[in-house]
């Protein structure tokens, strides 16, 4: 399997892990689009079946959760990096215009990053952006996330004396 598949997987193991944590009377749905931003092709604008047809190139937040004051738009990661706030920002922003928010409006929208590790220093300054950072420990050790990124971990996790699964 492609490292980027397994991380896909992951990530959204830790986000549906996550999820059944949340207060049952709290709204919440994976894999939203977060916009409708047409795309544009040699400077022209698609057709809408265009549209259609290149709609698995539209953005799509990993989880969208409803709590009774806040809309918040998740973007699940193993590890908290500067792109996945990135990618919240952008989504935040762009959620305001879709569809999906016009059930929920007026609710303030918040970016949430979930994650299994984060930097400090990363999520304080996302903080101030306005961006949570949910560090989240899911069912299975942290030995497995790391042979799923990074094959060549068993060396260093058996110096350690860490047992994989």
């Amino acid at each position: 399997m492609a490292k980027s598949q397994s991380n896909a997987q992951g990530e959204m193991q830790l986000i549906s892990e996550w999820l059944t944590t949340l207060p049952p009377s709290w709204q919440s749905k994976t894999h939203v689009k977060v916009g409708a931003d047409p795309l544009f092709y040699a400077g022209a604008r698609l057709t809408p079946a265009q549209q259609r047809a290149f709609g698995v190139w539209s953005d799509w937040c990993d989880a969208r959760v409803v709590t009774p004051s806040e809309v918040w738009i998740v973007e699940g990661k193993l590890v908290a990096r500067g792109g996945a706030y990135g990618q919240v920002l952008d989504y935040v922003d762009q959620y305001k215009s879709g569809d999906d928010y016009k059930n929920f409006a007026p609710r303030a929208i918040v970016p949430v990053v979930v994650c299994q590790a984060a930097r400090g220093r990363l999520s304080k300054l996302f903080l101030a952006l306005g961006v949570r950072t949910i560090v989240f420990a899911p069912s299975w050790p942290v030995a497995g996330s790391l042979m799923k990124l990074f094959p060549a971990a068993q060396i260093l996790l058996a110096e350690q004396g860490v047992s994989l699964p």
